[in-house]
Parts: structure tokens; sequence; C-alpha cells
């Protein structure tokens, strides 16, 4: 259905969810006439509303994109905009009578279907139908009834059992809430200490131990600034080695990380637990005065190696931070962290890695 206005010299009309806004134009030469310009096309699906400014007529839609739609004066604005106006209320009494026609045809159904079940109501209270018996026949071949015996040979205990579906279980979930299975996380240490050998990924804060914990952190994580303290302690006693990540931080754990991982693997860690320190401004420490494009290029590896432990976070399921796993591949609790005998009694207690898969 179409809604059309005309206020000379503006024509505006609607199709469907479009509104044209045309005006005539003097095609330049008598003998031609005069033809039609066509001013701006709008979707009406954007809710545009048309308004009077200094620079004309203006059009606003629900995105709030402004645009001018004629400028002219003599009076051109006042007859442009009550043709829009008038072009849109038509478009709105169609819709009402359109929309009118179909809701009386509904209800005229609905009531047709009521009185149609009113009435087979009633004639079921009056009896049932009955319909005169005739003769059965079938078109289908007699069966033959064959009885189920066993063979001669065959004993009560050979009888035919129907097998009973067998529900499956589903696993229960592990005790440490990490959802890595038991073989992935034997092998998990061994990938994690090749990432540690080659310098790139992480802040070690000891070594020459005979255990390893691996740790991943987050420098804008509450509970990973908590644990610092433990984690520093434990570094007397086994090898720490930490693995950054900004899953808590994002934006300013990156920009707290990357500067870290820029320096030598020996300056990280007082730079790494400087970013605990309440007034201390770890991202400075070991830090050159000149930068120069050397350190140019590690800022850009350490970048792509903070990118590389974000995908082994996930890659591993860790649930959250911080998140500290010894290198037989047990999790090893927070509380265990914070007591030196529970941490020695744990590392004492080293899981072979087929003890893990069982």
């Amino acid at each position: 259905m179409r809604a059309k206005s005309d206020y000379a010299p503006f024509s505006v009309y609607i199709r469907g969810n479009l509104l044209v806004v045309q005006r005539p134009v003097d095609l330049g030469k008598p003998a031609e006439g005069r033809g039609v310009r066509t001013l701006c096309t709008v979707d009406l699906r954007r809710q545009p509303t048309f308004f009077l400014s200094d620079a004309g007529v203006m059009c606003c839609d629900k995105l709030g994109n402004v645009f001018t739609v004629e400028s002219s004066a003599n009076g051109g604005n006042d007859q442009l905009l009550a043709a829009l106006s008038e072009a849109q209320l038509k478009q709105a009494e169609n819709w009402r009578t359109r929309w009118g026609g179909r809701l009386v045809i509904s209800a005229g159904l609905l009531i047709v279907g009521l009185m149609l079940g009113v009435s087979l109501v009633h004639s079921s209270k009056e009896g049932p139908l009955e319909l005169e018996p005739g003769p059965e026949v079938s078109l289908a071949p007699a069966q033959q009834v064959v009885p189920l015996t066993l063979p001669p040979h065959a004993t009560k205990a050979e009888r035919l059992e129907v097998p009973v579906p067998v529900q499956q279980t589903r696993a229960p979930a592990p005790e440490d809430g990490w959802a890595l299975p038991a073989s992935v996380r034997s092998t998990l240490p061994q990938k994690l200490q090749s990432a540690a050998d080659r310098q790139l990924f992480t802040v070690n804060y000891s070594s020459g131990h005979d255990r390893t914990l691996y740790v991943f952190a987050d420098p804008n994580c509450p509970n990973c600034r908590h644990l610092e303290p433990a984690l520093v302690a434990a570094a007397q006693m086994a090898n720490v080695v930490v693995f950054p990540v900004a899953v808590i931080g994002r934006e300013k754990s990156i920009a707290a990380i990357t500067p870290v991982l820029c320096l030598p693997p020996a300056q990280r860690p007082a730079a790494w637990q400087a970013l605990f320190t309440v007034g201390t401004d770890g991202l400075q420490l070991g830090k050159a005065a000149a930068v120069d494009k050397k350190a140019d290029s590690a800022c850009d590896v350490a970048e792509k190696a903070l990118g590389v432990n974000e995908v082994a976070y996930q890659a591993y399921r860790i649930p959250g931070t911080p998140w500290v796993i010894a290198d037989d591949g047990r999790y090893v609790p927070q509380a265990v962290l914070r007591d030196p005998a529970q941490l020695s009694q744990f590392l004492s207690e080293k899981e072979t890695p087929d003890a893990a898969t069982h």
C-alpha cells in the first residue's frame, strides 16, 4: 500500500518501508517541460523524525544520524514538513485500517469456531451416531501364528534374554575444580618446563631445587597479591616459575606485564614482585633510560609471549588465578602454599605419571 502527499512543490510517498521525497524541477528547455528530482529516501524502520531548523528541514533517526532533507526559502521548508507529516499520517491510517480488518476477520472466525464447538457438544449429549453393522471384509492375508518353542537340546538357562540398557554415569567433577583430564595433566608439566627453558614466557623466582611449581598469575588479581608472599617463601623450597596472564586486568595487566617480560630473565623477578608492592613502580625496575631498537624488538617479543600465555591458560582450562601446578601435574591449594609444613609434605609426595592417569 502506498501513502502519498502533495504539497507543491514537494511530493512525498511511502512504499513499504521506504519514504521518498521528490520535487519538480525544470529540465532547462521549454520543450522538455518539467522533471522530478528525488531529494532523499528514508528507511522507516529506523524511525525517522523530521523537524525545522535554521539549516532547513532536518531528519534524525533512532541511531542519532542527522541530515538535511532540503533547505529552501519562501515557505518551502514549511510545505515540505507538511507533506512529510501528511504522508506519515496516511501511512498510519492505512496500517490501522489493514490491521482492523484482519482483527474483524479473526474475531469472526473465532466466533464461528466456538459455535461449531458448542453444536458438537450438544449433539454428543443427545446420543452417539450409530451406523448399521455390515460385513467385515479384510484385504490382508490371514496371518499364521507360529508358537515360539525352544530347540529340543536347549535348556531353560539358554532362553533369550532382553538386555537391560545401562545408563552411562557422568564422570564426577574433580575435587580441585580443574576440568583438565588426568591424562593431559600428566604431560602438562613437561610442556610447561619446555616453555620455561626458552626464557621468553616466564618469571623465574628460583632454580636448583628438586621440585618445581608453575604459577599462572595476573598482577591485577587480588588473590594473586595476597598469595605473593607465600610464593616468595615457597621459592626457598622449590623452583617457582610464573607464567603471567592478563585475564583479570585485561588492558591494564597487559600494560604492566609487557615491560616485565621485556627485561632480561635475571631482572624480571624484582620487577614482577614490585607490581604487588604498594607504592613501588615495578614497571621502571631494570629499564634503561634510553630505548634502542633492540629494546623495542624485545618488547615486541614480550607482547607475543604474553599472548602465548593467554592461549595456554585457555587451552589448559585453568579455572582462575592464581593457579599453581606442581611438576607432577597436581594442583597445589593456596592453603598448602601458605603453610611451609604442608608444602614440604606435599613436595615429598611426588605423584608418578602412571598414578596420575588412574
